[in-house]
């Protein structure tokens, strides 16, 4: 699992270090300065609340297997920089597009399901063909398999 939790942080940084710098790139060009503003704001936004999520989740992890108290996950907080942002678009309209800004506030979470199946996908190539039998259920002389049936 931390091998899984270091490869995607890693990913999930090196891609949004993509996003960030074409976002900026785009930002210096006149005409297009409002839709990246947006698109940066949204980005940035959902990039903070996915690293507070994967943090609180580890904190609540090793909580729990410590036995103590379990934490929360603080949601109100991911709440909060989405309204934060949201009043920043409002309060500078005419700098920051609002359609870039909630469609970029997706960036975070859809990066996720890439980076985790690509490892998953990954991982699977490098078994060998005997591996994980049971556990996809190709062997049919398992003890869950009848004879009389």
């Amino acid at each position: 699992m931390k091998q899984l939790i270091a490869w995607s942080s890693r990913m999930i940084l090196i891609v949004s270090a993509i996003y960030v710098s074409t976002f900026g790139l785009i930002w210096f060009f006149r005409p297009a300065r409002a839709l990246a503003s947006g698109a940066l704001l949204g980005g940035l936004i959902s990039l903070y609340n996915i690293f507070h999520l994967a943090l609180r989740l580890r904190i609540a992890g090793l909580r729990a297997r410590s036995g103590l108290r379990p934490a929360g996950l603080h949601s109100i907080i991911r709440i909060l920089t989405v309204v934060f942002g949201t009043l920043l678009v409002y309060r500078f309209r005419a700098r920051i597009d609002y359609h870039s800004f909630v469609l970029s506030l997706l960036f975070g979470y859809l990066l996720l399901v890439p980076v985790i199946s690509f490892y998953y996908l990954r991982k699977g190539s490098t078994k060998s063909s005997d591996e994980g039998r049971d556990t996809l259920g190709s062997d049919s002389e398992s003890e869950v398999s009848r004879n009389d049936v």
